[in-house]
C-alpha cells in the first residue's frame, strides 16, 4: 500500500484526522500546525478580506477575530440544512465552504507522509441522515478521493473497531464510553454477544439529558457542579452492570482534574482511558481493513448504520429451492444495495423473509405483482432491487424487463417501502 489511509471525524465543533500506518498497524493523529497535544481542528472556516485566502481551525478564528476575514462554523449543520454563507458579495453553499475546509485537513496527512494519494478515507459522524452522506460523498470526490475508497460510519460503529481493536481483555464484558462535547454528553455502550457464529457485536447510543455547556468548567463551582452531575450519571448508568472499562473522548474530557468524583466511580473495578481521536482512530483501523482480503473483524456489528435482519427470498435454480439474499444483517444500510434479476413462474406474489440477527422469528412482506403486464408464465423477466434510507426503513423496487424481443420490456416499477425490525 502507498496511498494514505486516513479516517476523519467530522463534527460541528471540531474535526479529527488519523492516518493509518501499516508497518506499526496502529493509526497515528495528525494535528493542525504544532500542537500535537489534543489533534482538535475547529470546523471553522474564514476567508482573508479581499483576497482569494481561506484558513481553518484556530487559523480562523484568531483571523477573524482582528477583524481581516470573514468566518463560517457549523459547516455540517450548514450542509445538513442546505445553508449558504454570502462572503464579500459572493454566495458560497455549504457543499463549498465544506469542500475548501476538507482540502486543508486533507494536506496535512499529505505533507506530514509526502504522499498525494488516497486509498481509503473513513469518515465518521453522529448521524446517518441520507441526505447528507450524499453530499458528503459528492465534496470529498470533488476533493479528487475516488468513490470506492470513500466510507462513512457512525460514532458508535467507529467506537466498536476501536475498542475491538484493542486487546481482548478491554472488551471482555461490556464496554462505556461518554463523550463530552459543546454538544452534550453522550453515552455509548457495546456487548460482545457470544456463542453465535459468527459473534454478534451490539452497541448503542444515547444522547444524555444531563449534558451541560463546557464554559461551567471555567469556574471551581461549575467545575463542582460538572463533577456532581456526571457521578450521578455514572451511579445510574453503570449500576448492575458487569463493564470492563470506561472510555472518555470529547474536549471536556482533554482535563479530567475537575472530575474527581465521578472518577471514583468509573475506576472502581474498571479501566479507564481517556483520550482524543477515539472515533478517527476506529474510523482509520476500518480504512485499512476494507482493503484486506479478509477482514481482521470477523463480527456482525448491530448498531446505527447496520441493518439488524437478513432480507432474502426463495428461488429455483438448478432445479433446486435456493435462498437469494438481498441484504445481510450487520451490513452498512448505506452500502447495502442489491439487485437480482428472476423469471416469474407461476406466482403473483413475491415474498421476502426478514430474519432479524439472534431471532428464530422470521417475518414475511410481500409484494403483488398484479400491476405487471399480463404475459404467458415463464416470459416475464423482473429485476428486484433492494435499498436502505435507514438501519430500518427498506425500499423494494420490482421492474418489469420483459422477455427479449417477443415481450418487450415496459419499464413498469412497483416500489414498496417497508419497516423492518
Amino acid at each position: 500500500m502507498e496511498g494514505l489511509l486516513l479516517g476523519i471525524d467530522l463534527c460541528d465543533d471540531y474535526s479529527q484526522i488519523s492516518c493509518f500506518r501499516p508497518l506499526d498497524m496502529e493509526p497515528e493523529p495528525v494535528a493542525l500546525g504544532d500542537d500535537m497535544s489534543s489533534g482538535l481542528i475547529p470546523t471553522v472556516i474564514c476567508k482573508k478580506k479581499g483576497e482569494d485566502a481561506w484558513y481553518i481551525g484556530e487559523e480562523a478564528y484568531r483571523l477573524a477575530l482582528f477583524g481581516g476575514g470573514t468566518m463560517v462554523d457549523k459547516l455540517v449543520k450548514l450542509v445538513r440544512k442546505e445553508g449558504y454563507a454570502t462572503i464579500e458579495g459572493v454566495r458560497y453553499t455549504a457543499e463549498d465552504l465544506l469542500r475548501i475546509y476538507l482540502k486543508k485537513i486533507l494536506e496535512l496527512p499529505k505533507k506530514k507522509y509526502d504522499s498525494e494519494e488516497i486509498e481509503s478515507l473513513v469518515f465518521t459522524v453522529q448521524d446517518l441522515e441520507g441526505h447528507f452522506l450524499d453530499k458528503l460523498i459528492q465534496v470529498a470526490e470533488s476533493c479528487g478521493v475516488t468513490r470506492d475508497a470513500i466510507h462513512i460510519l457512525s460514532h458508535t460503529e467507529s467506537f466498536i473497531y476501536y475498542v475491538i481493536s484493542q486487546k481482548k481483555e478491554v472488551w471482555a464484558n461490556q464496554t462505556c464510553l461518554l463523550d463530552l462535547t459543546e454538544d452534550g454528553l453522550h453515552y455509548y455502550e457495546m456487548k460482545v454477544i457470544r456463542g453465535r457464529k459468527p459473534q454478534v457485536i451490539e452497541a448503542d447510543h444515547k444522547k444524555l439529558e444531563e449534558g451541560f455547556s463546557l464554559d461551567v468548567l471555567d469556574t471551581p463551582s461549575g467545575e463542582h457542579l460538572a463533577d456532581t452531575i456526571l457521578t450521578a450519571c455514572a451511579e445510574r448508568l453503570f449500576q448492575k452492570k458487569l463493564i470492563s472499562s470506561v472510555f472518555l473522548t470529547g474536549k471536556g474530557f482533554m482535563n479530567s482534574d475537575w472530575a474527581s468524583g465521578f472518577l471514583k466511580v468509573a475506576c472502581n473495578r474498571r479501566k479507564v482511558f481517556a483520550g482524543q481521536h477515539l472515533f478517527a482512530n476506529g474510523a482509520a483501523y476500518v480504512a485499512f481493513d476494507v482493503l484486506q482480503e479478509d477482514s481482521a473483524y470477523p463480527y456482525i456489528c448491530i448498531c446505527e448504520g447496520r441493518i439488524r435482519s437478513t432480507v432474502s427470498l426463495y428461488a429455483i435454480y438448478g432445479g433446486r429451492k435456493e435462498q437469494v439474499v438481498l441484504a445481510s444483517a450487520g451490513c452498512n444500510w448505506y452500502e447495502a444495495k442489491s439487485s437480482v434479476e428472476f423469471i416469474v413462474d407461476d406466482v403473483s406474489m413475491l415474498d421476502l423473509a426478514v430474519a432479524p440477527v439472534g431471532s428464530q422469528r422470521v417475518e414475511k412482506v410481500s409484494i403483488s405483482l398484479d400491476e405487471l403486464p399480463a404475459r404467458p408464465n415463464k416470459t416475464t423477466k423482473i429485476e428486484v432491487i433492494v435499498s436502505f434510507s435507514d438501519e430500518r426503513c427498506m425500499t423494494v423496487r420490482v421492474v418489469d424487463k420483459g422477455f427479449g424481443e417477443l415481450f418487450p420490456a415496459t419499464g413498469k416499477v412497483i416500489r414498496r417501502d417497508f419497516f423492518i425490525s
